[in-house]
């Protein structure tokens, strides 16, 4: 587990949100709201296969993420954040935008392996914007933890870092 630390802070713990002003999800619209039959789940990956129950669970909830997508979260440890995002039209089941592919299930879904007070994910049924808050970051002059932003956009295929 150290190792997978380790190369997810490599890929996503060295660069923070852009300089200047952060994206806002006013900024990444999704498509009008989703109506649309769902379709049967795919579990087609080990690591899905794993989480079955809570994909199961989101597939039947309404979307919370870019018009026909389900984001759900769970814990894998302490200062740990999985999840996976489930879309409904498709039934497919997509990795987080932090995900570290072709490592171990908890990895595959892993929206942040440094989790520590102040981390989150954030995320709106009509934007595709997502932000993953993640990282010990101590403030000295509030005494808090300041966990590093990373801004993503879906765009219905693959997610990207937002400029």
């Amino acid at each position: 587990m150290a190792r997978g630390f380790f190369v997810w802070l490599a890929a996503f713990g060295l660069a923070g949100a852009p300089p200047g002003v952060a994206p806002r999800f006013e900024d990444y619209p999704a498509a009008a709201e989703w109506d649309g039959i769902r379709a049967p789940l795919k579990l087609s990956t080990p690591a899905a296969r794993l989480f079955r129950t809570r994909l199961l669970q989101a597939s039947r909830e309404k979307p919370n993420f870019a018009s026909h997508y389900r984001v759900s979260i769970w814990g894998c440890g302490s200062n740990c954040i999985s999840g996976a995002i489930v879309d409904l039209a498709s039934g497919e089941v997509l990795p987080p935008p932090t995900a570290i592919k072709g490592s171990d299930a908890v990895l595959n879904f892993s929206f942040c392996q440094s989790a520590f007070d102040g981390s989150g994910v954030e995320f709106r049924p009509d934007s595709r914007l997502m932000v993953v808050r993640c990282g010990l970051n101590v403030d000295p002059r509030s005494e808090r933890n300041r966990p590093a932003a990373y801004y993503y956009v879906w765009d219905d295929t693959v997610f990207r870092r937002a400029q």
